[in-house]
């Protein structure tokens, strides 16, 4: 399903300081045994699935495009679960509403996306808290065009939230929105094998059963001896990349249906882990393209880097080129080849290229992309990082310096509202 391979990770820089690593790692690792948080232990939950295909056929029915109204880890996690099937890649989603993940905030795009007849279009609200400013801006805009249309807000939106009192479940009480609870536990950036991730991705083609049964592959190996476990390796091997000075990670998946896994890894990496002046710098790059922008750092530029390269099997898959191709001395090295057979050598060039300039890498090869193996890698990731906090002393699940941003814009917005 899913293989990790350390076997040109470590040079003689980080070599030294993976044992120190894996020591500390190995004391976290028993203690999961014995305490898994409940991060781990969603992967063989199955009470929540009902629930969610209930709101999934609510908001479905009839829906020809749903937009997914939710920032950060709200978001990521279910983009990362549906371009399993296509959404958001240049081919485009194989079934199901188009889906519409509205992550950022920007009045004019958003605009743009309401201003049409919204009789088929469907919106999920997505936040813990249940007052985040620029989700609940998005769905207030939301209710004003709904309601400017004479449609029926309950069938058109629903939502997640906390279960606590909060803004959207008192919008939900007041428009009678169909809302599911969001896992009190889980903050967002690690809530893709909730229905913050998941109800998405049903929408998309994604069965939740399977996504879950890669997360528990990978938990599977929680109960066996640490030197055999593969996202505490990874974790020993970044935290002795960023003892030896390399504090940027580097993740270059090959496959435009991991595109987004990158970009969620990239907000788990720093948002956990970027801590009392600790942590690594995430880089998310798509193989093949960025070969034609940022190869060339990697090669001759510092080496300040871990690389992490994801890659399929691709060989004979995709289109091929006519047989003439074979006759032209510019084109003959691609006849006889599908696209797939190209993707596949540039991958293993880019790592022979690199190991050979002496930058440390490791390999995740997948047999497939597939709602199981997707599941794998993210619970993978996940465990990596918490690991990884472990290793740095700090704590994964929260996120203090963030706070200090949002007190200064509501400052702002008040002062505007004042003048």
């Amino acid at each position: 399903m899913m293989q990790q391979d350390l076997t040109r990770a470590l040079d003689a820089a980080a070599q030294p300081h993976f044992d120190a690593a894996f020591a500390v790692l190995n004391e976290a690792h028993q203690r999961y045994q014995t305490a898994p948080l409940p991060h781990m232990q969603l992967a063989t939950k199955t009470d929540d699935v009902a629930a969610m295909q209930e709101l999934a056929a609510h908001l479905g029915d009839g829906a020809a495009r749903i937009l997914i109204l939710g920032t950060g880890g709200s978001s990521l996690g279910a983009q990362v679960l549906a371009q399993v099937h296509g959404s958001l890649t240049p081919a485009g989603q194989i079934s199901g509403p188009q889906l519409v993940f509205v992550d950022n905030l920007d009045g004019e795009s958003y605009a743009r996306l309401l201003d049409t007849d919204l009789k088929a279009t469907r919106f999920l609200v997505v936040s813990k808290s249940g007052g985040t400013a620029e989700t609940m801006m998005q769905a207030g805009g939301a209710i004003l065009a709904l309601e400017a249309q004479g449609l029926d807000i309950g069938a058109h939106m629903g939502g997640i939230a906390g279960r606590d009192d909060n803004a959207l479940r008192r919008l939900a009480a007041h428009y009678g929105l169909m809302l599911l609870d969001h896992e009190d536990e889980i903050g967002g950036r690690f809530s893709v094998f909730t229905n913050v991730g998941l109800l998405p991705a049903i929408w998309a083609g994604g069965k939740v059963e399977q996504i879950r049964a890669g997360a528990a592959s990978v938990m599977a190996g929680l109960a066996g001896a640490a030197e055999d476990y593969a996202p505490l390796l990874g974790a020993a091997t970044q935290l002795a990349h960023m003892a030896a000075g390399r504090n940027i990670s580097v993740m270059m998946a090959y496959a435009d249906r991991l595109e987004k896994l990158a970009f969620w890894y990239r907000q788990l990496w720093a948002e956990s882990l970027g801590k009392e002046g600790k942590g690594s710098v995430p880089v998310n790059a798509l193989g093949p393209v960025d070969q034609h922008s940022q190869m060339q750092l990697y090669m001759a530029g510092p080496d300040d880097k871990f690389y992490t390269l994801l890659s399929h099997q691709t060989h004979g898959i995709g289109t091929g080129v006519p047989a003439h191709f074979a006759d032209d001395e510019g084109l003959a090295s691609l006849a006889g080849h599908t696209m797939g057979n190209l993707v596949d050598a540039e991958a293993r060039g880019t790592m022979d290229t690199l190991a050979e300039a002496g930058r440390p890498l490791r390999h995740m090869a997948l047999n497939a992309i597939n709602d199981e193996t997707v599941g794998a890698l993210l619970m993978h990731f996940q465990l990596e990082t918490i690991y990884t906090a472990d290793g740095l002393a700090i704590d994964a699940f929260d996120q203090p310096a963030v706070e200090a941003g949002k007190i200064r814009a509501k400052h702002y917005l008040s002062e505007m509202a004042a003048k």
